[in-house]
């Protein structure tokens, strides 16, 4: 179950990459590049509002595996990870100001 703080986090990116109006310049063939969020963080070629708007897309409901609801997998990537991980990263991104 996700807390408060971690609920209001995932809010705050889906609204946020939202207000970008899908002008998210990631191409399907990029997104196999990154097996954990981690590595979304580290991608030097991606602004912080398009690693934003990837980490909510990848934390968001569309991408939970079927009765395994603390878990997601983004097609293309080769296994799924925790959403907490994913949150993690989108907190991340919060406190370097990436956005």
């Amino acid at each position: 179950m996700m807390t408060e703080a971690t609920q209001s986090a995932l809010t705050g990116a889906i609204e946020h990459a939202a207000e970008l109006g899908g002008q998210i310049a990631i191409t399907s063939e990029q997104a196999p590049v990154f097996a954990h969020p981690l590595a979304v963080l580290e991608d030097t070629t991606l602004t912080g509002s398009e690693k934003r708007a990837l980490l909510a897309g990848w934390a968001s409901d569309a991408c939970a595996l079927e009765g395994r609801p603390a878990w997601r997998w983004l097609s293309g990537t080769p296994a799924p990870v925790l959403v907490d991980d994913i949150l993690a990263s989108l907190q991340a991104l919060d406190r370097e100001g990436l956005h």
